[in-house]
């Protein structure tokens, strides 16, 4: 399988390790399993059906932004630049839920919106479907999802920060936003021909603008320009809070009649009890163990307090497992001191979700002759991509991969990890 993956990536370096020990020569940086993850009848109906309720939640947290129901903007608001707290409408091609599998059956950690590991999931979709495996998606439905709604011309754009990525972002320019009559092409944000630039679609996190002199005069040009930026500068559905809605005293019943009993039942029963670090009083199920605030959690056991503490989004630590706490892990002391940062940081929000642990599934990889499959016992994040447009395609599944890691719960690509496609 290995060169069936190399075949789809050809020239393109799908990830440049940002740290030299990290860098590990290959054109694959990761285990290749010879085959794709397969699921059961029941956990792909579930996948399938979670798209339109993702797809209905997203938009219903958009709407309370716009309507700004409950004081809902006060909260998403924290942190963010006065330029992007406009009523710009939302704009976005797809949502992610990162998708644990446990015991009990899936867990949503987080929802992502950003392309990162989209390109890949292409590549690794592509790659078993040449080699005659069954996939959950067909080759074509990513490309008629981004063609569909993106202009036929424009930039992927990457920094600094997310430079790692740049062959995975020219990879979708090329192959995925171009074709006949389309020509997309992938650029650093330093490039100095994109003074004029037109339609861009962003392959960087929008607290980049505080911290990236590039990336603030660029947003700032699309801005005054009134040019097409997707994801849109919208920074408030980027925030891992939103997940905490559905749990939330003050939005649970407009959300239950908006998206329908069945979808809110639904998403509740994969979103883990979720609060927002300050807004302790209004998480619907109550505190656990009768504590008051977050605080007291550091007063817990070790085997009460199995909850993560999470940077929610615009912050430079809310990406790429950084930001991430596990409290079960920690000592009292660090606990309390973690939780005292997130409490009385005034930059942005804080959230803290009840941990559920990946459940342990036998997988292979190829060893490295390719000749023998070596065994493994992996925790497993599920990354389905859904369609959350308006054009008649609404939560349809378009991209979908799987990464497999063994002896940790950070479950993340890296060169120790299995990447493969979803049967």
């Amino acid at each position: 399988m290995r060169e069936a993956i190399e075949a789809v990536v050809g020239n393109y370096n799908i990830y440049n390790a940002r740290r030299q020990e990290f860098d590990t020569g290959k054109k694959i940086p990761f285990r290749v399993s010879p085959r794709p993850l397969s699921l059961s009848k029941e956990q792909k109906l579930d996948i399938q059906n979670l798209g339109k309720d993702i797809s209905s939640y997203f938009h219903a947290v958009d709407e309370m932004y716009i309507n700004n129901m409950g004081g809902v903007r006060t909260i998403l608001d924290t942190g963010k630049p006065q330029i992007f707290l406009g009523n710009q409408p939302s704009h976005y091609l797809f949502a992610r839920p990162d998708l644990i599998i446990t015991e009990s059956g899936f867990s949503i950690c987080e929802i992502e919106t950003s392309p990162f590991g989209l390109a890949l999931a292409e590549i690794l979709n592509s790659a078993y479907q040449n080699e005659g495996f069954e996939t959950m998606v067909t080759n074509d439905s990513l490309i008629d999802q981004v063609r569909q709604n993106t202009p036929i011309d424009g930039n992927i754009i990457y920094s600094k920060k997310t430079q790692a990525y740049s062959g995975q972002m020219t990879f979708l320019a090329d192959k995925v936003f171009s074709g006949i009559g389309r020509h997309w092409k992938a650029h650093d944000v330093e490039d100095s021909h994109l003074k004029n630039t037109g339609p861009i679609y962003r392959g960087f996190y929008l607290n980049e603008y505080l911290s990236d002199p590039a990336v603030k005069i660029l947003l700032e040009r699309q801005i005054a320009g009134n040019k097409s930026s997707i994801p849109s500068l919208t920074p408030y559905m980027e925030e891992k809070a939103v997940l905490s809605f559905i749990y939330d005293k003050r939005f649970e019943e407009y959300l239950r009649k908006k998206i329908g009993d069945a979808a809110f039942n639904h998403l509740k029963s994969l979103i883990p009890p979720t609060w927002i670090v300050g807004q302790e009083q209004f998480f619907s199920p109550g505190m656990p163990n009768n504590i008051s605030s977050s605080l007291e959690l550091a007063n817990l056991s070790k085997s009460k307090r199995a909850y993560v503490l999470k940077s929610s989004g615009f912050s430079e630590n809310s990406s790429w497992k950084e930001g991430v706490h596990f409290l079960q892990r920690e000592s009292m002391e660090k606990t309390l001191q973690l939780l005292h940062d997130a409490e009385t940081d005034k930059t942005g929000l804080h959230i803290i979700q009840e941990f559920k642990k990946g459940q342990n599934i036998p997988l292979q990889y190829e060893s490295e002759d390719e000749k023998t499959e070596v065994p493994m016992s992996a925790r497993i994040r599920l990354t389905p991509y859904f369609s959350i447009t308006n054009d008649g395609q609404e939560g349809k599944l378009i991209a979908i991969k799987a990464t497999g890691c063994e002896n940790t719960d950070f479950i993340h690509a890296s060169s120790t990890s299995i990447n493969t496609a979803v049967n």
